[in-house]
């Protein structure tokens, strides 16, 4: 029964006058005459303005090949356009006809419904690019993992502290402890010194103070010895001297375990979907 329906090139299942003529037991011709007597109806009668374009939607013009290999009339028409031209065949075969009918498009809407939709070309594009995105990111954290384990394994330097100072506190010269930037962490992790600060604030470890216009650390991690101020002595004496944030030894060790656990997270969320 499913034969007399098909789908649609968007979708909708759909008939045509052909399969129609068959399965009442009409003449083709006659039926082409009916559902022209219909198109003429609508765009005659002026109180059927509107129908007369609802019923141009409902039947489409076209040809078919028949048995002789020569070109034939013929009209596709969706659900309305069937019901509107059944409604004029009478009889108690053309009942079950109509009946038939109407099971058949149940069941090809049902079916059309149930077929998973594809993505759009726009959403296979951001879908490859997100892909893209997250590779690099991987990448970055596994060269970034390699750095911390290479440095894990290097001597460590001692440093002079004042106790009473926690490492936050502390006021260093350039040279006076083993320290390192935003910018040499972000170079070794090939990523941009902006992205490391946003990152960094994202996850509550720093912010950034306007009156000063320099990054602080948050008040939360102040006293744990993850960063130093470093202290540039101007050769002016004018001027003032500059001091910024700088992250110790083990303020880099927080910042690498920070990313990977992001990379932890990203595995995972990985592996769910």
């Amino acid at each position: 029964m499913n034969d007399i329906v098909f789908q649609g090139s968007e979708g909708q299942p759909l008939t045509n006058s052909v399969l129609v003529a068959e399965k009442f037991g009409k003449v083709h011709k006659n039926v082409i005459r009916t559902i022209q007597g219909l198109i003429t109806t609508a765009q005659n009668c002026a109180v059927l303005i509107a129908e007369n374009s609802a019923v141009r939607k409902m039947f489409v013009e076209t040809t078919y090949l028949n048995e002789q290999n020569k070109e034939q009339p013929m009209y596709v028409m969706n659900r309305d356009g069937f019901t509107l031209l059944a409604m004029g065949f009478t009889g108690k075969k053309a009942l079950q006809f109509k009946l038939d009918y109407i099971e058949a498009f149940n069941k090809m809407e049902k079916a059309i419904k149930e077929v998973p939709t594809l993505p759009s070309p726009i959403d296979i594009t951001v879908l490859k690019q997100l892909v893209e995105t997250t590779q690099v990111m991987a990448a970055q954290i596994n060269q970034m993992q390699s750095e911390l384990t290479r440095q894990r394994e290097l001597p460590t330097i001692p440093t002079l502290q004042n106790p009473l100072l926690s490492a936050s506190e502390q006021r260093i010269s350039p040279r006076q402890c083993k320290y390192y930037t935003v910018k040499q962490m972000a170079k070794a992790l090939n990523s941009d010194p902006r992205d490391l600060n946003a990152f960094l604030e994202y996850k509550r470890v720093q912010e950034y103070d306007n009156i000063k216009q320099k990054w602080v650390l948050d008040s939360s991690l102040v006293g744990r010895g993850l960063t130093y101020t470093v202290v540039y002595e101007p050769v002016d004496p004018d001027e003032e001297p500059r001091e910024y944030m700088v992250w110790t030894p083990k303020g880099r060790d927080y910042i690498w375990e920070l990313l990977l656990n992001e990379k932890r997270k990203y595995q995972e969320n990985a592996k769910g979907r």
